[in-house]
């Protein structure tokens, strides 16, 4: 690669989504937020006593001594949370690179970024980079496809060595570690086949792009895995213990030989290492090795130093660690225990909750009550399992959440609380049925409730072909089958459904029936819960736009909404859907994969897709907005978005993803049942401006007039419907209005409000 191509600066605050950049920041419509663990730590550096941490989750500085944080997702600055190496240069700037090869370069003292996209746009099919050493104004790029050079004071790339020696050709080769040492550069190779080595190259060579510029050194049958330089000599870790260049062969050191080094670092007083078993040692300048106890408690990325030499290890589950007192403690920002929102809801309160998914990724699921994380796992609560698939608020504002696992199906966390107890944990214990193929092992989906206060859920492939459970209002179970045609129509199936239940407006159930028939089913039960035989059953012959159904949700017209894998349909009739125009001839999004549907209070629709999400009018036939990581500059953080809920008193929208959840404010706030007092801001409000004024506290479907100090009409203005709403301070004619202070007056059928603001024309 060798692309000279400079790239600009950006401020923290400089980069704003288009959509939205006519909104003001003070109301805070249009800000995203990102929410993502940082306990898994993949690489460290320091500077002075500040630690900066790159994350699965994203960046954090850590002040040495303190609980002092500082996090950077893709809301503060960073194109990519997925990291995988981090430096600090000699200007204090900290580069970071990405598993899909973006390095960004952010300077603390100003609070800036710069990034670097060179490799992004390369045609390589792994961009990882593996590592970043800083070498003087040099910085050398480490990763899946070589090893590359960039000139900081340019801010440009230099060369890419991806030939070492024999390794020449189409050999693909992955560099871990770097090294400058003896007048020559050092790096370790593997072409990921056979070959494992050491190159090394001469710096007074000009050009070390052929492949015959480098000498490659096996170190018997090990695989090296990183290079430092410590008390004027180069050491290697490597799979088979650590080794000491001696003139020019390299020579295994007899205390750690045989050990699998995960990594190495040097200070000016001590070289430390960790190894796969979790042992970490410390080599003084006397080459005595010492292995430092205890053990750690979880695997190891990678390894620093303090100051004073002591260990710093960055952990696979507990972010960095270090040693107190004979015992490791565990330094990390205030998070969620896991990057995965497989499903998301929003309660009563506005308290977020998160489900993890299931093995490998499941990890419990979390809660955040808008300052705090809390994560419930089967070490803190209890849980039987970590497997938690699905979350959803039913009756009475109660959390539910789906286990996918054994010994229980369902979990109830009361409204307000944040503990679980044994006694909200449902499975056989209320007749729930497990799988055919174990009977300790259950599948339950999100829960839903009915205006009776019942609460449904779905049981995935039950043993007895009740695939339904229902939590009546006053606490009793009932477990029945849901019949279709006079044959049970079961939940046969594992299909990640992400709402396979919804309720209207009569208290009717509507179901995704999954196997063995597929399609739409609807009790018309009317709060029923013994009833189970399905009066309507639709499929693609009566207008779906598949049979696969992936979710259910009833609008706020009683409409139902189906997502399915070839679109949406819209259900208009609900009591008959199956008649002619029953079912809407229009498909949202034809041919999408819909992941859920969720609607805002101003029954707006937002779609999860694999393609990021899709923001629809409220009768389904104009898209208003589309989110994408290209888009939002990596603020939705994946396009790939599993759930969507919805803060209905903020007005802000949650995207579940695999690397994190994001959060966006709009304007969709639910209105005020009466006006109180009318929020203005900014105010004074200062024109022309491309930012309009923002008037919070709005009844629902509210109009807002404009009045000059004496009382004449300015400007009559229809709102979006929901809490708030806009002035661009011009008139009915489209003019812009002269400085003095301006009378907003908000009213309804029946209800008025009042508020001030002073405009200042420039």
């Amino acid at each position: 690669m060798t692309t000279k191509r400079a790239v600009g600066v950006y401020s923290l605050g400089g980069v704003v989504l288009a959509v939205f950049c006519s909104l003001h920041a003070f109301s805070q419509v249009g800000a995203w937020k990102n929410y993502t663990s940082m306990q898994d730590v993949r690489a460290i550096a320091r500077d002075g006593n500040i630690f900066w941490a790159a994350t699965s989750g994203g960046l954090f500085s850590w002040q040495e001594g303190s609980d002092i944080f500082a996090m950077f997702t893709s809301a503060e600055g960073l194109l990519s949370t997925d990291l995988t190496a981090v430096a600090v240069d000699k200007n204090g700037d900290v580069w970071t690179g990405t598993s899909g090869g973006m390095i960004h370069v952010y300077s603390p003292g100003n609070k800036t970024w710069r990034y670097v996209p060179d490799i992004t746009t390369t045609t390589h099919t792994n961009k990882n980079i593996n590592s970043i050493l800083v070498s003087g104004d040099t910085m050398l790029i480490c990763s899946e496809f070589g090893l590359s050079v960039f000139r900081n004071r340019q801010f440009q790339f230099g060369d890419t060595y991806s030939k070492f020696g024999q390794l020449s050709g189409n050999v693909r080769v992955s560099i871990t570690s770097a090294a400058i040492f003896g007048g020559r550069i050092w790096a370790t190779v593997s072409d990921r086949q056979v070959t494992n080595a050491i190159a090394s190259a001469s710096l007074s060579n000009p050009n070390l792009l052929p492949p015959e510029a480098w000498t490659l050194q096996a170190i018997g049958q090990t695989a090296p895995k990183s290079l430092v330089t410590f008390n004027g000599r180069l050491y290697a870790g490597t799979s088979g213990g650590v080794f000491v260049l001696s003139g020019s062969t390299w020579t295994a050191v007899d205390s750690l030989a045989g050990k699998n080094i995960v990594a190495l670092s040097a200070s000016g007083s001590v070289l430390v290492a960790v190894d796969a078993g979790q042992v970490v040692y410390s080599l003084n300048a006397q080459n005595v090795f010492q292995r430092i106890q205890p053990a750690l408690p979880a695997g190891a990325n990678t390894i620093a130093q303090s100051a004073a030499g002591a260990p710093v290890i960055g952990s696979t589950s507990g972010g960095i660690r270090t040693l107190t007192a004979g015992a490791w403690t565990t330094h990390f920002p205030n998070g969620p225990a896991s990057n995965q929102f497989i499903s998301i809801a929003v309660d009563l309160d506005g308290v977020v909750w998160g489900a993890t998914g299931i093995a490998p990724n499941g990890k419990g699921f979390h809660r955040f009550d808008g300052k705090a994380w809390k994560s419930f796992s089967r070490q803190n609560s209890a849980l039987p399992v970590d497997d938690i698939w699905r979350v959803s608020v039913a009756c009475n504002g109660d959390v539910w959440a789906g286990i996918w696992g054994e010994h229980a199906g369902a979990v109830r966390v009361p409204r307000g609380s944040d503990r679980i107890d044994s006694g909200n944990i449902f499975g056989r214990n209320v007749g729930i049925p497990p799988t055919p193929e174990n009977a300790n092992f259950f599948v339950v989906n999100a829960p839903v409730c009915d205006g009776r206060g019942n609460t449904w859920m779905a049981v995935m492939k039950p043993n007895n072909a009740r695939g339904l459970a229902v939590r009546k209002a006053d606490g009793t179970w009932n477990t029945l089958p849901a019949l279709v045609a006079g044959s049970a129509q079961i939940f046969n199936d594992y299909r990640h459904v992400t709402r396979p239940l919804a309720v209207d407006a009569f208290d009717n159930l509507w179901i995704a029936a999954i196997s063995p028939a597929r399609g739409l089913a609807s009790l018309n039960n009317r709060g029923s819960a013994t009833d189970s035989v399905a009066d309507f059953f639709l499929t693609s012959a009566n207008g779906l736009p598949n049979d696969n159904v992936t979710c259910i949700v009833v609008d706020r017209d009683n409409d139902i909404w189906i997502g399915t894998e070839s679109g949406i349909a819209i259900i208009l009739d609900p009591s008959n859907p199956t008649r002619q125009g029953g079912v809407a001839s229009y498909k949202p999004l034809s041919g999408v994969s819909v992941n859920a549907i969720a609607v805002d209070p101003l029954n707006q629709k937002w779609v999860a897709t694999n393609l990021g999400a899709i923001l629809l009018s409220r009768d389904g036939t104009q898209t208003l907005a589309q989110y994408n990581v290209e888009n939002t500059n990596g603020r939705i953080i994946s396009d790939e978005i599993k759930d969507i809920a919805i803060d209905a008193k903020s007005g802000t929208v949650y995207f579940g993803t695999s690397n994190g959840l994001a959060s966006l404010t709009t304007t969709a706030a639910q209105p005020k049942e009466s006006f109180d007092e009318l929020l203005i801001s900014p105010n004074p409000y200062r024109i022309p401006n491309a930012v309009p004024l923002t008037i919070d506290g709005l009844v629902e479907n509210s109009k807002i007039k404009i009045l000059s100090i004496d009382g004449h009409l300015v400007r009559e203005l229809q709102t979006p419907g929901g809490r708030i709403g806009f002035w661009d301070g011009k008139d009915n004619e489209g003019k812009e209005v002269s400085s003095g202070v301006y009378i907003v007056v908000a009213f309804s059928e029946t209800k008025v409000g009042k508020g001030k603001v002073a405009v200042l024309r420039k």
